[in-house]
Parts: C-alpha cells; structure tokens; sequence
C-alpha cells in the first residue's frame, strides 16, 4: 500500500518516468502534471505529501507554481523540491527562497533523490496516514481529499453524501471510484456534480455486491478530479454568457421532438426541462449532466437561436438558424447562381459569396432539403451585405423571406430543429 502521494511535474515525459518509477519503490503514489497550470490544480485538489517541481516548464514555471502555492493556504504546508538542469547559485538561492525545502540538479541520481524524498517525507508527517473517519462534515473534509485518502487506503466503501435534501452516492473499489449517482445524475457527472459540493456530510458504508446502484465511472480519480476543478472554475463565467436569457428557458417544440426521438436519454431529458416552466437554477438542479455540462450544452443552443433569449427582436432574428449542407440557388436580374452551403432560418438565409448583391434587391431562392421531394422555392429581399472580407462573418449576403408558406416553415424548422439534436448528440460525445 502506497504510505504517501508525491506530485511531480515537469513537461518532458521521460523525466516524469523515470522520477516515478524511482519513488514507487518508497514506497510513494506518484501524481503527475505536464506543466504549472496542471501542478497547481492537482495541489489544490489532492493536497500530496510533496511535491517535485521542474524549474522550467510552458506557461508557470516552477519558481511561479512555487510561489502561488505559498499564497495559498490549503498548499501552502506542502514541502516542495527543485529539480532542474539550471545549477547555478542564484537559482538554488532563489529556490530555497521560496520555501523549497531541497533543490536537486540534473541528471538526477535515482538513490539520491530516494532517499532526499524519503528524509523530507519522514520529517514533514508520519509514514501511516490515518484512516479517515466513517462520518463528517464536508466543510471539515473536502470530498476530494476524502476521495484521495481513500485511494491511498485502497478502500473498498460506500460513500453517502448529503446536502440538505440533496443526496449521493459513490462507490469506490480498492480505493478507485467505480460508481456515482447524484440525483438524476449518473457516473461521472455525478461525480463532477458531487466534488463541486463544499457543505453536507458524508457517511461510509459497506457495499453490497448484490445492489445494482449503476452510474459505472471508468476514468481514474486524478483525472476526475483535475477536470471537476477546471469544470468549477468555468462555471461562473458560463451562466455569466446566459444572462441574455431573460426568464423561464424554452426551445422550440420541434427541437424537444427532434431530441426525443434520439436515443440520447440524457440529452432528451434536459432539453425536455426546456418548455418554458423552469428558470435556469430550475434547470440546472433537474439536469442529468453536472453544471458545466449543462450550461455548455444550453449555450450551444443559445448560440444557433435554438434558445429563446425572451428579448423583443427574437422573431426578426429567425430562431433556429444553422449551415446547412445544401446548395442553394438564387438570382436576381442576371443568371442564377449557386453556392454548395448556406445559413438556414425560418427568417431567411446568409449565403457567403465574395460577389454579394445589393442591399433591397429581390432575388428568387432554390433549394430543396434532404426530407423534400420538391424544392423550396421563394422571393427574398437582401436586408444587408459585406464585401470586405476582414470583418466578422467574412464576405456575403442576408436575404429574408418574403413569402415563405407556412408548410415551407414549419419544413425547415423540423429540418433544423433535427440537425440540433444530431449536433448535441455529437458535442456532449466530445466534452
């Protein structure tokens, strides 16, 4: 069993290797980080026994990584080592400044550092790390400091968290989360959800082989909780982005159609919140995915019109409005032309051609979606046009409807309102 956790961060992989395979022999858990930003969530998050830091790293050097660790009151108790190919003096005197309590230059002798590691270990806190507790306070405990010492006790338990009327469960195996629920939420964005609590409780319990609880989690603990940290971090400058949307969320119905006939449960189950009865908090506590997983997806669709802001000019805006991976046709007094995709709403539509036509001309449109057998065909007028190719959107043309049926309407919102869902289905597969 693994006595203590060590964090070593440097940008070059071999290096990393090495220094761990060197302390698993302590024996130690290694944790690991590829540069400063990376060294300092894992810190915060896991709160090692030490930390090895590579002076020279992309974006925080170590010296940077030091000092921001000394700032902070949960990492600024947790001894830190140097290790660099820079020997000079000044550096080491500049290390040992900032609180290192060793400076090891390379190459690196692997006895050597063993037993400086070893030393520094003993003399900072004991080789047994004490069981945690079968019950407490989230505010005494963070849960990902729970989660670490359990994985250092390879223990095999039931987690039961509570917050309010708020309850979770986490079940971890030989130290390893293996499963998560958290009330309509299931795997890792339960665990996500339930690492972002900072009050409640916690309780242990046996496991029961025969229970079925589900929410399987596959990813190991340090990447779960390095994401659930940067995950927190966003999340106040997502819902800042949604503040255009005023009131109860809703998106169109043919868009809660569209999603309900995939075979995404979760993704249906949320946008199915979006009817227009819930206000965004509303949303966020009935949502299957974590916080940040919702306010994602809810600007993706706040982003193509899908999600209706409450704001008066949302009809000139058109709704839903995507690409669309048609040619269409269109001519005013010369010949037709064609351009192989254009942005689709049930307002019009924006063609991007370097050769626009005027703002007030009229123009006829030609194009047929994939679920028409005829072709859409239409008048349009052009509202507004860019010919310089340096400004935003690039070069072309918006043409609004003038008579488009209502048949013809209600046609390309199913066909967009299809093409959101396909898209959600696709980018909540990537996050």
């Amino acid at each position: 069993m693994a006595d203590w956790r060590v964090l070593v961060a440097d940008d070059e992989p071999y290096v990393v290797l090495a220094i761990s395979e060197v302390l698993e022999g302590l024996p130690a858990s290694v944790l690991t980080a590829p540069d400063g930003e990376a060294a300092l969530r894992v810190a915060r998050a896991v709160r090692p026994d030490l930390i090895l830091l590579d002076v020279k790293m992309p974006g925080l050097d170590g010296f940077q990584v030091a000092a921001a660790l000394k700032k902070d009151p949960v990492t600024t108790g947790i001894p830190l080592v140097f290790f660099s190919a820079l020997g000079a003096p000044s550096e080491k005197v500049r290390g040992l400044e900032l609180g290192a309590e060793d400076y090891v230059t390379k190459p690196i002798d692997a006895e050597e550092l063993k037993a400086r590691v070893r030393t520094i270990l003993r003399r900072n806190r004991p080789s047994k790390r004490p069981s945690v507790a079968g019950s407490g306070r989230l505010q005494a405990v963070s849960l990902a400091s729970l989660v670490g010492t359990l994985e250092a006790e390879r223990r095999t338990t039931r987690l039961l968290l509570s917050r309010g009327e708020e309850r979770g469960e986490i079940v971890l195996v030989d130290g390893h989360i293996a499963q998560a629920t958290q009330g309509p939420r299931q795997g890792e964005a339960a665990v996500y959800e339930l690492l972002s609590w900072t009050d409640g409780s916690f309780q242990m319990a046996a496991v029961d082989p025969a229970q079925q609880m589900g929410g399987e989690v596959a990813a190991p603990n340090q990447g779960l909780l390095l994401e659930a940290m940067r995950r927190r971090e966003q999340v106040d400058g997502l819902k800042a982005r949604l503040a255009v949307v005023q009131g109860p969320l809703r998106v169109p119905e043919a868009v809660r159609d569209a999603m309900a006939r995939q075979s995404a449960r979760a993704l249906s189950a949320l946008v199915a919140l979006l009817d227009g009865a819930r206000v965004l908090d509303q949303v966020l506590a009935h949502s299957p995915f974590d916080a940040w997983g919702t306010l994602k997806i809810l600007l993706r669709l706040l982003t193509i019109g899908a999600l209706d802001t409450g704001a008066p000019d949302a009809e000139r805006r058109g709704g839903l409005r995507l690409k669309v991976g048609v040619p269409i046709e269109y001519q005013s007094l010369g010949l037709w032309q064609e351009s192989a995709t254009f942005n689709l709403s049930t307002w019009g539509v924006f063609i991007r051609t370097a050769t626009p036509l005027q703002p007030g001309e009229n123009v006829i449109l030609r194009f047929r979606l994939p679920e028409q057998t005829q072709p859409t065909r239409a008048m349009g007028r052009v509202v507004w046009s860019n010919t310089d190719p340096a400004k935003w959107g690039g070069t072309g043309m918006g043409i609004q409807f003038l008579d488009l049926s209502p048949g013809q309407r209600e046609a390309i919102e199913r066909h967009l309102a299809n093409l959101v869902a396909l898209q959600l289905i696709a980018d909540t597969e990537t996050q």
